[in-house]
């Protein structure tokens, strides 16, 4: 859809009168004040819908997304859950305009490597993502792909995912793609010497 927001004023056996012709002149003003309006409105939810940052669904889209997400895709869904690793450490180093240039290149890979509509950033460093009907294989091909990429620029994310279907629970689908993206963190700060899985 191009967003437009389209009309037509249509009159039908009404007699030719200056009296008519200026109440249809008033009712094509208000139906055209009415039409802009509707526009500014759905232009100013759509950015209220949006991370300022990244150009992302935000947060209250993604929760307000879930129950129709899972309405529609109950049968068959996978959620990808991603964190960035050292955003923290980059914001205290080398400032925030570096940490935010990380985030929006970790938004511009998770884009590209995942065609879905349902993509969020739900938190500073952390992107939820949702596939319906997706293939397993696929998504570990995919989200190693995205951890390459990223590592190229010094770039380091920690990747879970979760696929199921007839499921039960959104919420604890969810649950086991952060379980899963955190036991990776784990392993990355490990191997990175450092102390803590949530930095």
């Amino acid at each position: 859809m191009s967003g437009h927001i389209c009309g037509i004023l249509a009159v039908c056996n009404a007699k030719r009168s200056h009296e008519q012709a200026a109440l249809l002149k008033n009712m094509q003003f208000s139906f055209g004040m009415f039409c802009k309006n509707l526009k500014s409105y759905m232009e100013i939810q759509e950015q209220g819908d949006r991370d300022a940052l990244t150009g992302l669904y935000n947060r209250n889209r993604y929760e307000r997304d879930l129950p129709t997400i899972y309405a529609q895709h109950h049968a068959s869904l996978a959620c990808v859950y991603i964190d960035v690793n050292g955003l923290h450490e980059k914001n205290n180093t080398e400032g925030h305009d570096t940490g935010d240039r990380m985030l929006c290149a970790v938004a511009s890979g998770i884009q590209e490597h995942f065609r879905t509509e349902y993509l969020y950033r739900t938190g500073g460093d952390e992107f939820i993502l949702f596939l319906p009907d997706a293939d397993e294989a696929d998504i570990e091909a995919q989200s190693e792909d995205l951890i390459s990429v990223l590592a190229e620029s010094d770039y380091h994310i920690s990747v879970g995912f979760q696929c199921e279907t007839d499921i039960s629970s959104i919420s604890l689908l969810i649950k086991r793609a952060e379980q899963k993206m955190y036991a990776e963190k784990k392993k990355y700060y490990e191997k990175h010497d450092r102390r803590s899985s949530r930095s």
